[in-house]
């Protein structure tokens, strides 16, 4: 989305409409069939970083992996998608400013939760896992993850990216396995 790299570079307050517009190489009125604002394209090119890391979390090789990798390969897979957007996420959580900006978050930060749980339901049906409130877990880790990622690539901008991602690789082996696996 050309107007995510134009809000990541120049902030929110010194992005147009016209220079999103002539970015994305369509006329200014096409940006306004599609959103009324400059305020929803803001939102909308935030949300499209969570949209990513749902995409990320639905790969068939997470699937396929033995129980005991799977949260290495989740917390490995989100990170990976946030390090290739590094230079978007000053976007990745916007100040939400009405209701219709929190539903849409909701929204898709429920897309995200589906997407774990979904992961979790998968291995309970296989009789990898005894039956819990997958739901619970997958709003528990969805929240864990996402305040980790914000202070890795937001606030840090990813500088301490490997200790965040091992630490948090450890906390969900013990969520789901007990005391740490590794020494």
């Amino acid at each position: 989305m050309a107007a995510r790299e134009i809000f990541a570079r120049q902030g929110y307050e010194a992005t147009t409409i016209a220079e999103i517009a002539n970015a994305a190489e369509v006329a200014v009125g096409t940006v306004y069939l599609y959103f009324p604002n400059k305020r929803e394209v803001y939102v909308a090119a935030s949300i499209s970083l969570s949209d990513e890391i749902a995409d990320a979390l639905l790969q068939p090789e997470i699937l396929a992996s033995p129980l005991k990798q799977v949260p290495r390969a989740l917390i490995e897979s989100t990170f990976q998608t946030c390090r290739a957007n590094d230079k978007f996420m000053s976007l990745f959580q916007v100040n939400l400013q009405t209701q219709a900006e929190i539903t849409l978050h909701q929204k898709d930060h429920t897309r995200i939760i589906q997407t774990i749980n979904i992961l979790l339901l998968h291995y309970v049906a296989q009789g990898d896992m005894a039956p819990f409130d997958t739901e619970m877990y997958a709003k528990i880790l969805f929240n864990l993850v996402n305040s980790v990622l914000y202070d890795c690539f937001c606030l840090e901008s990813g500088a301490s990216e490997e200790r965040y991602r091992e630490q948090t690789i450890e906390i969900v082996e013990r969520i789901f396995f007990g005391p740490a696996l590794h020494p």
